[in-house]
């Protein structure tokens, strides 16, 4: 029975130990380096530490950062990736809310994290991989791991301004992979381009599913997103076939015109989660990769990755919103007042110390008799298609009323990035003057925006106010930072 994702790293290991297995521009580790690598931290954090106890990693993206991973998971305790460039003053919001025993961090960078650890324990993964393996006690510490323990806990951003501690345990990582790699057509020849900081929940499926498939990962710079050509010729270097990216990070290559004539050559397999695809960005990678899959999904961390799923099987119209199909396997997805609402394996333990938060997003499912059984409520909003296909149709929060006309914002949004002239867009309900504010990037002409929404939009449904954009601020993630955009706009 598996309870953890160890026992993939120990088999990859022993059948093609000398194979490739993460790697950026700086390290490579094979399967064997990552096995050993593992081993090592795990010995050492299982010397100092009990099971079960919470592990903070301060370090870059990097296959070490990956090898730390699963270093904690050796030693029986569980882990947060903690953004290296994250202001001080939510690293230690963080640190407060997860109560970490130790601080792993890169190698020369201990002395810098100092500070913020206080009088925990602050070592670098340079001390850990020096310690010597001790199987004996690491193999008492998977005997100890059921599947009900804790993986990893991930913060996202909270109403509050304090972020929420996402905590996913075993069973669910591996019930998602488990599904995952045969749905989308993974083996150990895919090649990952990464795109999803280690921080994020996107990247759960690049990392897990390497480790189950035995693939390769490819950690690109964040610094060749912004500089497309020089993307596609890395991934073409890299032989990279498969990709799974934010779609802004799609959008933007499509937008200057280099996702085409086959470019990026040599991919199979396009993936996208985390916000509204648009059809007119999403044609053009079509276009230019005829024969790729193109797999649209969707789910919020507090469901471990991805809940629904939709491979695109036939043609859409820039202008159609793209739909999010139907459950992953094991997953139950329920319309509670046009709310989704997800239950099953792939639910979260709960916000990390935060019971009534925890109390509040995960409520009895309304149809379950005489046991408990929780579902998350998303604050997302869907509705089926004629196809009986789930279409997302935006936030709870961004459902408005103007004029006695009940408006989703994420419908304008979809409209404003269909026309042809726009790069980039989104939009805004300032409350206190009831207006509709439109932000957009791409050719600075307002006027023909306003013509094209027209032939798209019912009359209630168009902008007030229009701002034209260089370029939108973006979350380390690669989404639109919309705090920060309004902020900037002082709407």
């Amino acid at each position: 029975m598996m309870r953890c994702v160890l026992p993939w790293l120990d088999s990859w290991a022993a059948k093609k130990p000398d194979a490739a297995a993460f790697e950026d521009e700086k390290t490579c580790l094979t399967w064997r380096q990552l096995h050993d690598t593992a081993k090592r931290i795990g010995t050492y954090l299982a010397r100092q530490l009990p099971p079960r106890v919470p592990v903070a990693l301060c370090m870059d993206k990097s296959p070490m950062t990956v090898a730390a991973m699963l270093g904690v998971l050796e030693a029986g305790c569980f882990y947060t990736i903690i953004d290296v460039q994250m202001p001080q003053q939510r690293v230690q919001l963080i640190l407060d809310a997860l109560h970490p025993a130790l601080l792993l961090t890169d190698e020369g960078k201990a002395p810098i994290w100092a500070d913020a650890a206080g009088k925990l324990p602050c070592v670098s993964a340079e001390t850990a991989v020096s310690c010597d393996i001790d199987e004996s006690l690491l193999a008492a510490r998977q005997r100890d791991i059921i599947d009900t323990d804790l993986q990893y806990v991930l913060f996202t951003s909270g109403s509050t301004g304090h972020p929420k501690g996402v905590a996913i345990r075993h069973r669910s990582v591996l019930d998602f992979v488990e599904w995952a790699v045969p749905a989308l057509r993974l083996d150990e020849t895919a090649r990952f381009g990464n795109q999803a900081p280690l921080y994020f929940d996107n990247s759960v499926l690049d990392i897990f599913c390497t480790l189950k498939s035995g693939a390769y990962v490819y950690f690109l710079p964040q610094k060749d997103f912004l500089f497309p050509a020089r993307m596609m010729d890395e991934l073409e270097q890299r032989q990279i076939n498969t990709l799974f990216w934010v779609p802004s990070a799609l959008m933007h290559p499509a937008n200057l015109g280099v996702v085409k004539d086959g470019r990026p050559r040599g991919i199979k397999r396009v993936f996208f989660c985390g916000e509204v695809m648009p059809n007119r960005q999403l044609n053009i990678w079509r276009r230019s990769l005829p024969d790729a899959d193109f797999v649209n999904m969707y789910g919020p961390t507090e469901i471990t990755d991805v809940c629904s799923w939709y491979r695109v099987d036939r043609a859409f119209e820039d202008g159609e919103p793209l739909p999010i199909g139907f459950p992953c396997e094991n997953t139950r997805i329920t319309l509670v007042e046009g709310e989704i609402c997800v239950s099953g394996t792939c639910l979260s333990a709960g916000y990390y110390n935060a019971p009534e938060k925890t109390a509040a997003a995960f409520v009895q499912h309304p149809d379950a008799r005489g046991i408990p059984d929780r579902m998350y409520k998303t604050g997302d909003l869907g509705a089926y298609n004629e196809r009986g296909e789930l279409m997302f149709l935006g936030r709870k929060d961004s459902q408005i009323k103007k004029q006695g006309y009940r408006i989703e914002l994420g419908e304008i949004e979809c409209a404003i990035k269909a026309c042809q002239a726009v790069t980039q867009g989104c939009c805004f309900y300032q409350a206190a003057t009831q207006q509709i504010v439109c932000c957009y990037s791409g050719e600075d002409d307002e006027k023909a925006l306003r013509g094209e929404l027209r032939r798209r939009l019912p009359k209630y449904m168009l902008p007030d106010v229009y701002y034209h954009l260089p370029q939108f601020p973006q979350t380390m993630n690669g989404k639109i930072d919309r705090v920060r955009l309004r902020q900037e706009l002082g709407l």
